[in-house]
């Protein structure tokens, strides 16, 4: 019998909207989190920041997840 733990990860279309999903949500929750703070203190400089952190936190968990292999 084999374990289910034995197999290897998913690729396909399931790896590729996984990837595709990481890079959107990355620029789009930090870049909200920097709006939010952006409207709270009357700046325009925290948004810009949030979707540099976004898009760079993206890029570095697709790289540690589907890079590495």
């Amino acid at each position: 019998m084999s374990d289910k733990s034995d197999k290897p990860p998913p690729r396909g279309d399931g790896a590729v909207w996984s990837i595709i999903g990481t890079l959107v949500s990355g620029p789009a929750v930090w870049g909200g989190i920097g709006f939010l703070i952006d409207k709270t203190t009357e700046s325009q400089i925290f948004t810009p920041i949030g979707l540099t952190v976004g898009f760079v936190t993206g890029f570095y968990i697709v790289y540690v997840r589907h890079g590495q292999g």
